[in-house]
């Protein structure tokens, strides 16, 4: 019966890597909404904001466009990579040619025949034969990204021809920001201080638990902490989004003076942070069910090599 024990291994191993594979996919569809609207926002409002190390890095003028062609860049690669088909594997073993050769007595009299085996070059892969249109665009993204915070630092030592002419389509448009014109009743309420003081405690709490039970070599130490977080941030973003969107425009009952002058004075700027935080929330809670999937699909390994 061992052969049937591998057979069934090699299935489930199988079953694993395709399992793998979907989530992969998954992600990077997810992704590729979340950078198109990156795009559109850096055109739109002509004022863009870029996550580096140190937090937000703010990108308006040239900069902005920078980062939005970054943005689209990657949706293409993002996108070609997804619709792509798999290469077929390389055919095992070193290729050779047999040639038959005949060795005579004499003219007229053959004495016998041998074989000669010829081994061949290797062949070149697949993918080093066929255009290379990821790495273009993943290249344009890469230079796009970097002269993107060459301005921005440009911008920051003082050199404001980077941000003339600062092109924005249609900095007060809304539409990049549905649907907190409909929902910000109920996101607004997660603005309030002690709201966002508690979730920054529940984070907190459950990173040093997870330091803790890392120290003490317990498994899956960090899996909570994946989980969870994402989606305090997710809330923490959404109240942020809708406070900067409802208060800016006189909505509800709070009033807040400088949140109203920031959406007059500029509008673009405005916008594309709300947004920044909206497509955050979204980014984050987009992460959960991929991390639900790594870790079902991590437990059901075990308990089947159990």
């Amino acid at each position: 019966m061992n052969w049937l024990s591998r057979a069934s291994n090699g299935l489930f191993e199988s079953s694993a890597h395709d399992d793998r594979r979907l989530l992969v996919r998954l992600a990077l569809a997810c992704a590729v909404p979340i950078l198109l609207a990156y795009g559109l926002a850096g055109i739109v409002y002509g004022h863009l904001a870029m996550l580096t190390p140190a937090g937000f890095l703010d990108m308006p003028g040239a900069s902005a466009w920078l980062a939005a062609m970054a943005g689209f860049a990657l949706t293409l690669t993002t996108g070609h990579w997804l619709m792509a088909k798999p290469v077929p594997p390389m055919p095992p073993g070193p290729r050779f040619t047999l040639t038959t050769h005949t060795i005579w007595r004499a003219p007229g009299q053959p004495l016998r025949q041998v074989q000669l085996r010829t081994a061949l070059p290797p062949e070149p892969s697949r993918r080093m034969r066929t255009p290379s249109l990821q790495g273009i665009l993943l290249l344009i993204a890469v230079v796009a990204a970097l002269s993107a915070l060459v301005c921005a630092a440009m911008q920051s030592m003082g050199m404001s021809a980077f941000t003339r002419p600062r092109i924005a389509l249609a900095p007060r448009s809304e539409w990049l920001l549905w649907p907190l014109p409909y929902v910000w009743r109920w996101l607004l309420p997660l603005s309030r201080d002690y709201i966002v003081t508690a979730l920054t405690l529940i984070g907190g709490g459950l990173i040093v638990i997870s330091a803790f039970l890392e120290a003490l070599k317990v498994r899956g130490a960090w899996v909570l902490v994946g989980i969870v977080v994402p989606i305090l941030v997710a809330f923490a973003s959404l109240g942020s989004a809708a406070y900067d969107f409802a208060v800016a425009r006189g909505l509800g009952t709070l009033h807040d003076a400088d949140v109203v002058q920031a959406l007059a004075v500029d509008p673009g700027r405005h916008n594309a942070y709300t947004f920044i935080s909206l497509w955050t929330a979204i980014a984050c809670l987009t992460t959960v069910p991929i991390l639900f999937g790594l870790l079902a699909k991590s437990m059901d390994g075990r308990s089947r090599s159990l």
